[in-house]
């Protein structure tokens, strides 16, 4: 499976620049040129969501609409 439908597996702009400190100084998690990249923050490593890796867990849907 792939990281993009892990649970350790962050996509979200705002996740990924309050995990980066700094990242704002040089630019936006927001920019087009991240595409689907992430944080595996399992691995504590960048990563698309294309990638995967044997720390795979599905991600738990909490309901209708809820990632």
């Amino acid at each position: 499976m792939t990281c993009g439908l892990c649970q350790h597996f962050v996509n979200d702009p705002a996740a990924i620049e309050a995990t980066i400190p700094g990242l704002t100084a040089m630019g936006s998690a927001r920019a087009s040129v991240r595409s689907d990249d992430g944080i595996c923050v399992s691995r504590d490593t960048m990563a698309t969501a294309r990638d995967s890796c044997e720390r795979f867990a599905h991600r738990v849907r909490l309901g209708r609409g809820q990632p």
